[in-house]
Parts: C-alpha cells; structure tokens; sequence
C-alpha cells in the first residue's frame, strides 16, 4: 500500500507540471510564430533553444507519468480486492 501511494504522488508530481510547462510551450509557439521571438522566449521561459525542444523533452514524462499513475491504480485496486 505504501508504494502505491508514492506511486500516485510520483505519477501527479510528474504529470501537472510537466503538462502545464508543454502547454505554455505550444502556446509560446503559436503566439509568436517569428523563430528571433520564439527561440528568445523559449530561452527565458523553458531554458531551451527553442519551444520544439521543451515539447519534446516533456512529452516522455507526461507518458511515464500517465504509466506510473496506471500501475498505482491497478495496484490500489487489487489490494482492495485481497489478492
């Protein structure tokens, strides 16, 4: 039981602030299609070359994050269940 919990913190510890960091990233991507403003903001903002990499450097933590919380839940249902 404790490993599931961890494992429910680890996976929304993992999963929200990564979301909201490629959500900004889009939205810095479409805001500002001019690649002098978009490769400056995703600099400032995201410590990236540009707004590609911080998508494609959360992404992998958004899908472990959503197969870390998976396991957890398969895991809390079957020590409910007894088996």
């Amino acid at each position: 039981m404790f490993f599931t919990r961890i494992g429910i913190i680890f996976a929304h510890i993992g999963f929200w602030p990564t979301l909201l960091k490629v959500g900004a990233a889009y939205f810095v991507a479409y805001k500002f299609p001019d690649m002098e403003q978009n490769a400056a903001f995703a600099r400032r903002y995201f410590g990236t070359a540009n707004t590609g990499e911080a998508i494609d450097g959360g992404l992998p933590v958004i899908i472990g994050a959503v197969a870390l919380g998976i396991l957890a839940e398969i895991s809390s249902r079957r020590a409910s269940r007894g088996d």
